[in-house]
């Protein structure tokens, strides 16, 4: 899997998502854009931090998964009607923190000014 993209924006308007790494050429007025203008420990920093957002909402899924399916399956089977509830919960008061805190981390992330070569 590769690393996500790098959005330039050209100062003549035009933008482009690009690799890092890589070297882009705007089109429309001809500069050259290099990404690995870009701190490397920074940008890969900033990935760690995101992954780790991605894995705690897969692990707070695994736990809730590996607590509620032992209940239904060695404890009693009525504990199936406390799945809507517990999805309820899930849905409509862990996401949308959990959205918030990740989008609060994206925004503040570094910005970087790339300057033409």
């Amino acid at each position: 899997m590769g690393l996500p993209p790098i959005t330039i924006t050209c100062d003549c308007g035009r933008a482009a998502d690009v690799p890092y790494g890589e070297v882009w050429q705007c089109e429309a007025c001809g500069r050259r854009w290099d990404t690995r203008q870009i701190p490397l420990e920074e940008y890969e920093g900033l990935l760690r931090r995101m992954r780790r957002f991605r894995l705690e909402v897969v692990a707070a899924a695994v736990l809730v998964a590996g607590i509620f399916v032992p209940l239904v399956v060695f404890v009693s089977q009525g504990f199936v009607f406390v799945f809507p509830i517990v999805a309820f919960v899930w849905l409509f008061f862990y996401l949308p923190l959990w959205r918030r805190r990740a989008r609060r981390v994206a925004r503040s992330a570094p910005r970087w000014d790339l300057h033409p070569e």
